[in-house]
C-alpha cells in the first residue's frame, strides 16, 4: 500500500510540473515581438494543447489509483 501512495506523490508532482510548464508557456508568448511572436504563439499554443491532453490522461489515472486504494482499503 505504501507504494501506491508513493506512486500517486509521483503522479502529482508530474501534474504540478506541467502546470509549471503551462505558466512558462503562457509568459514565452508575451515576451517576443513581431513575426517572432506569432511563430512563438504558435509553439506555445500547440506546446499547451499537448500538456494539457496529457494532464487529462494523469488526472485519469491518479482517479484510477485513488479508486483501487480506497477499495483494497475497504477489504483490508
Amino acid at each position: 500500500m505504501e507504494e501506491l501512495y508513493s506512486i500517486m506523490r509521483e503522479f502529482l508532482e508530474v501534474e504540478y510540473n506541467q502546470e509549471s510548464l503551462l505558466c512558462l508557456l503562457k509568459a514565452a508568448e508575451v515576451a517576443y515581438t513581431g513575426k517572432e511572436q506569432a511563430e512563438a504563439k504558435l509553439i506555445a499554443n500547440s506546446t499547451k494543447y499537448y500538456l494539457q491532453a496529457l494532464q487529462e490522461e494523469i488526472k485519469a489515472a491518479i482517479s484510477k489509483m485513488d479508486l483501487y486504494i480506497a477499495e483494497n482499503a475497504k477489504k483490508q
